[in-house]
């Protein structure tokens, strides 16, 4: 394939040549297509637009070389082919592109004999297909076949409708009583910077799973297919596999699939696209294969009601079939333990779906996005549960959901793991290679079988055993315990001590976990003042300081166990704040060079520019409850070499430092990391090592191997009685040291509060 690009006098003209065919776009659609470009491009900061130009250059010229390469010269032009799931096991989506055309073009297939390669002509079926949007310069196609046969062998081949096809495909259909599929996760083509290598991985990854799963029904991914959402090389690059024209694969919008360019690739059955959609990537699914029903959702949808909604529907739709396995499927895990684990987005999801999760009984849920593997306890109402009637290992009709997710299929990009284990995780490992599972559906069993790429050994195993012929006799009760994360309680409402969580626990006559439901347990105070609702113990507003005792009843068939008591001390609490958000700040936007004494509070900053917070760039820029930008700050003038470190410099008045506890907190918002003072002396540092000194060239990137923080939320870091031990009568003033991650970095911000409590 060769392809030109030319873009002068707003004249573009893109040749597309591949096995004899030349594709030429008329010079007004060449025009047109120029003009959205300078229209978009006019709108982007001038270091971003060379790099806009470029990509959508990229997207106009890329097809699957290697592909299309293996066509003979009279073949029709497709690629990117994605064949996926039908509606049910009787039924294939298919997508595709093509040079630009106004066809709609056409699927034939037939069943062939075991090993046959000849396309039967004269037995062929014929599926007309339907035009849709795609990239420019090319046409995309969709169509459906139906009428499957179980266990039987097809070929498939794609056309223009005039007589014109590619080389063709086989595909089996199986035995949907019996089956099993591939799981994979973010292959993110692109993630590592090298596309060439993660298709290597990728490509790896298919063949080891196909390999050891000849007879799988489908691959299923859980989102992430590429790294670049608009990048036509890296979707390429992920279609490339030749398994992926063989079986079908039902895919998941990731949070770097999120945009109309995956719904230019990819049709899936009994789409909802006015519930999940997001930015018109496309809405929730499903799809049943036997007796198993799948619902896939494109989480990047912050709506969960439309999530739930999407999932009560579904289950009313399908009411008519028993069905025996109800699986789940979406991007964003709500169970993980890496850098996504304890997100905003994720702990949102989390607290939205798990209700509708288990009101509708999913065996499993199926996840990715945080480039490392967990798998849970069987989970139900957020808690794990591990009292199961069991055969060796394997639970046997046991209650709850299991949730799996998946590391990279390509090993584009791995997340280091959290130091502090989860309570919901069974498994949890970072192998630094990249995995896939095969999953296997029976009657009466689902088993999931996890392998490593680089020694293909199976490095997790989990069966469940679901069987209303067997009755279900669990371990007994033998113990309750009662256990709380504080036993300090505050007369008022503050920001300092923890809200009290109270924890019951119970053990089994086997020692292990006896699981306890919530309706089950009622709680006990020693005192009126003081209520528990939710496992969360509260203090009435007229409760005078003092002790409190606590204890739990578990009521458990005709038993009512009681736990251990807890005492907790209720004390009186104020708190006052030294700096509020939105204050006035001193600031440097020079990219000098400050050395160490602007740090001090009798430093002379009487030259700098001043505003209120927030401060940052651009105007638009927020975070929450401290909102957008208010002080513009200036970057240096090149937005290609934006300068590394900002200084900013606020003073506030401490009347009676005698007063002030010993307990204080900074709640903030920063792009990228900070360093901050208290009259000269280092209080704290956010997204930068934890040791070492850091100056005005210093980029965070350059400097950390952090992962930067969420900016869709705000920051607080406690202080203790040292960093108050600064605070002194009269004027203090903090000084922030603000970096930022790279040279390119589109934004900045800065804004906090300081608050302490009294004596």
């Amino acid at each position: 394939m060769k392809a030109i690009w030319r873009n002068a006098g707003r004249y573009l003209l893109i040749a597309v040549i591949a096995g004899g065919t030349v594709l030429q776009l008329h010079e007004e659609q060449a025009s047109a297509a120029d003009g959205a470009l300078e229209i978009s491009a006019a709108n982007l900061m001038e270091g971003q637009r060379q790099a806009f130009r470029s990509h959508l250059a990229n997207s106009l010229l890329f097809m699957d070389r290697d592909f299309l390469g293996s066509q003979t010269d009279d073949s029709y032009p497709a690629s990117h082919i994605a064949f996926a799931p039908g509606s049910d096991e009787s039924e294939m989506n298919f997508s595709w592109y093509s040079p630009s055309t106004a066809r709609a073009g056409q699927v034939q297939y037939a069943k062939v004999s075991s090993g046959t390669e000849d396309f039967p002509e004269n037995a062929a079926v014929t599926v007309d297909a339907s035009l849709k949007n795609a990239t420019y310069g090319y046409s995309a196609h969709e169509a459906v076949i139906t009428q499957l046969e179980n266990e039987t062998d097809y070929l498939y081949r794609l056309g223009d409708g005039q007589g014109n096809w590619t080389q063709a495909f086989h595909f089996k259909t199986q035995d949907p009583s019996s089956y099993e599929f591939v799981m994979v996760a973010d292959p993110q083509i692109g993630a590592s910077g090298d596309i060439a290598e993660d298709q290597k991985g990728w490509e790896r990854t298919l063949r080891q799973a196909i390999d050891r799963s000849p007879d799988a029904s489908f691959i299923l991914s859980a989102g992430d297919q590429v790294d670049a959402r608009y990048s036509e090389k890296e979707y390429a690059a992920y279609f490339a596999p030749e398994p992926l024209r063989n079986y079908p694969t039902a895919t998941t919008i990731g949070n770097h699939d999120d945009t109309y360019h995956y719904a230019y690739h990819f049709n899936v059955p009994n789409e909802n696209w006015e519930l999940g959609n997001y930015d018109n990537s496309g809405g929730d699914y499903y799809f049943s294969y036997g007796d198993t029903l799948f619902m896939n959702l494109n989480s990047n949808s912050q709506n969960p009601e439309e999530h739930i909604q999407f999932m009560e529907e579904t289950a009313e739709a399908t009411a008519g079939r028993e069905w025996k396995w109800k699986i789940l499927v979406f991007h964003h895990s709500i169970y993980s333990a890496a850098a996504h684990s304890q997100s905003e987005v994720v702990l949102n999801l989390r607290d939205q779906l798990v209700p509708t999760i288990d009101e509708l009984g999913f065996d499993a849920v199926l996840m990715g996005h945080d480039h490392s593997y967990v798998r849970t306890y069987q989970m139900e109402n957020f808690q794990p549960l591990k009292n199961h009637m069991m055969q060796g290992e394997v639970p046997v009709n046991p209650e709850g959901t299991v949730y799996i997710t998946g590391n990279t299929a390509s090993g584009s990009k791995f997340y280091g793991m959290q130091t502090e284990r989860e309570p919901y995780s069974a498994v949890r490992e970072q192998w630094g290679v990249p995995t896939y599972m095969n999953i296997q559906v029976e009657s009466t069993r689902l088993r999931f079988e996890t392998y490593r790429t680089d020694t293909e050994e199976l490095v997790d195993e989990y069966e469940i055993i679901k069987d209303p012929s067997i009755e279900t006799v669990v371990p007994a009760l033998e113990k309750v315990e009662l256990e709380a994360n504080s036993t300090v309680l505050a007369t008022e409402e503050n920001s300092f001590y923890p809200e009290t969580e109270l924890k019951i626990t119970g053990k089994n006559e086997e020692g292990g976990q006896y699981d306890i439901s919530p309706e089950s347990v009622t709680y006990r105070t020693s005192r009126d003042d003081v209520r528990i609702k939710d496992g969360k113990i509260e203090a009435a507003e007229d409760a005078k300081p003092g002790k409190v005792e606590v204890y739990a009843e578990v009521e458990d068939g005709d038993t009512v166990w009681e736990s251990n008591a807890v005492e907790f001390e209720l004390v009186e609490h104020e708190e006052i704040g030294l700096l509020d958000a939105g204050s006035e700040w001193r600031y440097l936007d020079d990219g000098s060079d400050q050395k160490k004494d602007w740090v001090k509070a009798d430093f002379d900053d009487s030259k700098w520019s001043r505003g209120a917070g927030p401060l940052g760039f651009p105007e638009d820029e927020e975070r929450p409850e401290f909102g957008p930008v208010e002080t513009l700050v200036g970057f240096g003038g090149d937005e290609t070499e934006k300068i590394a470190l900002t200084y900013f410099r606020a003073a506030f008045e401490v009347e009676d430092v005698k007063e002030i506890g010993d307990l204080g907190y900074v709640e903030f918002g920063v792009d990228d990391a900070v360093i901050l003072y208290l009259n000269g002396e280092e209080i704290m540092r956010f997204n930068m090592p934890e040791t070492g000194e850091f100056g005005f060239e210093d980029y965070q990137e350059a400097v950390s191997d952090q992962d930067l923080g969420s900016e869709d939320r705000i920051e607080r870091i406690y202080l203790d009685k040292e960093a108050l031990s600064h605070l002194e009568d009269g004027e203090n003033v903090l000084a922030a040291q603000v970096h930022q991650d790279d040279r390119f970095s589109s934004d900045l911000y800065w804004d906090m509060e300081l608050v302490v409590n009294t004596k």
